[in-house]
């Protein structure tokens, strides 16, 4: 009686354990999986950072806008400081 009740449990140990190596491969693979499309994602996001540097360069946007026929002013544009923001602030105030 006590020779089948350890031979139960051995058992039942045995078929636990291979469940949980079976479930370990699973998951190993899973994550080799995810680790393959990681790589590969960082690989795409670095390869369109660098498209995106090139084509907003100064050339680059300069030969779009010329072949849109898109001509745009050859005036610099001013950013205000916080000093000259004050000041237009100050000016476009009305009284009431």
């Amino acid at each position: 009686m006590r020779l089948c009740f350890v031979v139960a449990c051995m058992a039942g140990i045995g078929v636990g354990l291979v469940h949980l190596r079976k479930r370990e491969s699973v998951a190993r693979h899973e994550l080799l999986t995810l680790e393959t499309e990681h790589v590969r994602q960082r690989r795409t996001a670095q390869q369109q950072e660098t498209e995106r540097g090139f084509l907003t360069t100064p050339r680059q946007i300069a030969d779009r806008a010329r072949r849109m026929d898109i001509y745009p002013d050859r005036q610099p544009v001013h950013l205000a400081g916080p000093a000259e923001r004050r000041r237009l602030q100050n000016t476009h105030r009305t009284r009431n």
